[in-house]
């Protein structure tokens, strides 16, 4: 029996999944952020090497048993520069394993999609897109760096124009809204500005625990907050530019294309994804669930990396473990 070995890297967590030539998955681990941006080229190394180890003790295999593993790195191509820094550093980790290091938008659209042509958008901590067209080509869009602005349709970029609605609230320019109350209670906000305090002191405005608070629009959305309406209508807007981009480049306005979705951003259902489909409406565009997630995706494209069919099998036994 051979084993294969798949790498989910995010900015907030690394998952490492394991299964058979039959797609069962057999063992799973989690360890900190892979993105080497946030965790360094040694971080990232240790991440890999730990994670590796688990899998393989707690399956009792060795190195020798796993024909190929995919990784999805965080970050990996962004800079070409750096690409070979971090396949050193993978390598490090790998234990003499075959792999093969790809984008995280890679096993996005592998899982999303089980493989098939199409378009996944990606809206968690940060926002990418990925495309496949039918002649194999694939092009990226998006992904640009949070720190002036991109990632639009983010977590992080959500979270960061309710804290900005937030303080506009608090003095008066905008009218108080339920965000502005539930922020405060939420925050545990004696004064207004202790949001300063919470967000810049305590939360350093780190990406990631920024992103986490845009879970809070959802909850302001069932209350029919304007303002989360209008942010959720706004972040359908730049995901949708993303996918158009990639569609029309691709030469995929002909066909009907398949656009699926993965990330955070994405669990607030209907509020995002209904200002999506209208943006599409009229255009051959079809949004489809996701058929796998993204860590699922990186054993599907282990798989493809020794040649393995992805048959209906494979596919049903994946989704069985979810």
């Amino acid at each position: 029996m051979t084993y294969y070995i798949g790498i989910d890297g995010g900015g907030t967590k690394t998952k490492f999944l394991l299964c058979d030539q039959k797609g069962i998955i057999l063992a799973e681990d989690i360890q900190p952020t892979s993105h080497y941006f946030q965790c360094g080229l040694d971080g990232l190394a240790t991440v890999i090497e730990t994670g590796i180890t688990n899998i393989l003790t707690n399956t009792k295999l060795q190195p020798s048993d796993i024909a190929t593993c995919f990784a999805a790195i965080p970050g990996y191509g962004d800079i070409e520069d750096d690409n070979e820094k971090i396949e050193n550093a993978v390598l490090k980790g790998m234990k003499n394993i075959k792999f093969e290091i790809g984008n995280d938008t890679d096993n996005g659209l592998a899982g999303s999609l089980a493989g098939q042509p199409g378009i996944n958008i990606i809206a968690g901590t940060g926002s990418i897109g990925l495309g496949l067209n039918k002649k194999g080509e694939t092009l990226r869009c998006g992904g640009w760096h949070h720190i002036f602005g991109g990632d639009e349709g983010s977590a992080y970029w959500l979270a960061c124009k309710m804290i900005l609605e937030f303080t506009r609230q608090s003095d008066g320019r905008d009218e108080k809204t339920p965000l502005y109350f539930y922020l405060k209670e939420a925050l545990n906000l004696n004064n207004d500005s202790d949001i300063l305090v919470r967000t810049i002191t305590e939360m350093e405005f780190d990406r990631t625990k920024i992103a986490k608070l845009a879970s809070y629009l959802s909850e302001l959305a069932k209350q029919e907050d304007k303002y989360a309406l209008l942010f959720y209508k706004e972040a359908a807007k730049e995901l949708f530019d993303i996918i158009n981009t990639i569609r029309l480049n691709l030469n995929m306005g002909k066909e009907e294309t398949s656009v699926s979705y993965s990330g955070g951003v994405f669990k607030s259902g209907r509020y995002i994804l209904e200002p999506l489909a209208d943006l599409f409406e009229g255009m051959n565009v079809k949004i489809v669930a996701p058929i796998l997630p993204p860590d699922a995706g990186s054993l599907l494209l282990a798989l493809k990396l020794d040649n393995i069919l992805l048959t209906n099998e494979i596919i049903e036994n994946l989704k069985s473990y979810y």
